[in-house]
C-alpha cells in the first residue's frame, strides 16, 4: 500500500482492495458473477451513504459495471489466507509453480457466453449504430452500419441492440451478456422500467422476440468511456457518406510495425 493509503479506515482498506482487484481480473470479472466473502458490504454502504467524497465516488464508478454478490462470512478459518495476505504482503512478484494447484482442473468450466457491446449515435449528420461481438473463443466482430433514415438516439440505440441479437444468434450464440452506455435503454430492455414512448414500444416488442429464442441473456449499463469501440463504430457509420449505388463499404484496418521510411 502506498503512504497515504495505510491511513485509510478498515472500511476504506476493504473497498481499496476489491478494486484492486476488479483492475487485475477485469476481464475475468466482466463476464461472470463474483462473489465476494467478507464481514461487511461494501457496495450497500457506498451507494446508501448520503455524502460522498471523490475517491469513494470513482470507487462506486468502478464497481458498478461489474455484477457482484456479498456473502456473509460465518467462519474465521474463511478468511484465513486473505488475512495472512493482507499481514505479509510480498515486497515482489513470485511465480506460480504449476504444481503448486494440482487439482485446478477440477474447477475449470467451459464457459460459452458471447459478450457484445452497442451503441448508437444519432445527429444533423445521419445516424449510425456500432456494434462489438466477442465470442467464447475470443474472436472479435466488429459491426459498423450506416442507416439510410432518421431516428432518435434512443431508436438508434434499439437499432444497435437488435443487431447484437440478429447477429449473435446468427452465430449460434445462445447466451449473452450485453453492455450498452444508455441507461434508459438498459433499463427498459432490461423490464426494470416501461417503455414511455411509443415510438420505442415496436423495437421493445421485437427485442423480446429475439430474446424468447435465447436460453441466457443479461444486460449491463457501462459508462461511455468503457463502450468506446462501439460508440467508434457508430461515429464512423454516422459520418461515412456512402454513395446511393453501394449498399456496403468494406473497411481494413492494418497494423504496422515500422515506419513508412524504413
Amino acid at each position: 500500500m502506498l503512504e497515504y493509503e495505510v491511513r485509510y479506515t478498515p472500511f476504506e482498506k476493504l473497498c481499496l482492495a476489491l478494486v484492486w482487484a476488479t483492475k487485475k481480473l477485469r476481464l475475468y470479472m466482466l463476464v461472470h458473477t463474483v462473489h465476494v466473502v467478507s464481514q461487511m458490504d461494501p457496495l450497500k454502504y457506498l451507494f446508501e451513504k448520503s455524502t460522498l467524497n471523490g475517491r469513494i465516488s470513482r470507487w462506486i464508478v468502478t464497481l458498478a459495471q461489474f455484477d457482484l454478490k456479498f456473502v456473509p462470512q460465518n467462519s474465521i478459518k474463511g478468511s484465513a489466507v486473505s488475512n495472512f495476505l493482507a499481514d505479509f504482503p510480498l515486497e515482489d512478484s513470485t511465480p506460480v509453480q504449476e504444481n503448486e494447484f494440482p487439482y485446478e482442473e477440477l474447477f475449470v468450466t467451459e464457459d460459452d457466453t458471447w459478450i457484445l457491446h452497442f451503441d448508437g449515435a444519432s445527429n444533423q449528420r445521419g445516424c449510425g449504430i456500432g456494434v462489438l461481438l466477442v465470442s467464447p473463443n475470443e474472436e472479435h466482430i466488429p459491426i459498423s452500419i450506416k442507416l439510410d433514415f432518421n431516428v432518435t438516439n434512443n431508436a438508434a440505440e434499439y437499432e444497435a441492440c437488435v443487431v447484437c441479437l440478429e447477429t449473435a444468434l446468427a452465430l449460434g450464440g445462445k447466451k449473452l451478456r450485453i453492455f450498452g452506455d444508455s441507461s434508459l435503454i438498459i433499463n427498459i430492455i432490461s423490464k426494470r422500467w416501461k417503455v414511455g414512448s411509443e415510438s420505442l414500444a415496436p423495437y421493445q416488442t421485437y427485442l423480446e422476440t429475439l430474446t424468447d429464442q435465447l436460453d441466457k441473456v443479461e444486460y449491463t449499463y457501462l459508462l461511455r468511456e468503457e463502450n468506446q469501440f462501439a460508440d467508434a463504430l457508430a461515429r464512423l457509420a454516422l459520418m461515412v457518406r456512402i454513395p446511393k449505388e453501394i449498399e456496403q463499404m468494406p473497411l481494413t484496418i492494418e497494423k504496422r510495425h515500422k515506419p513508412t521510411y524504413v
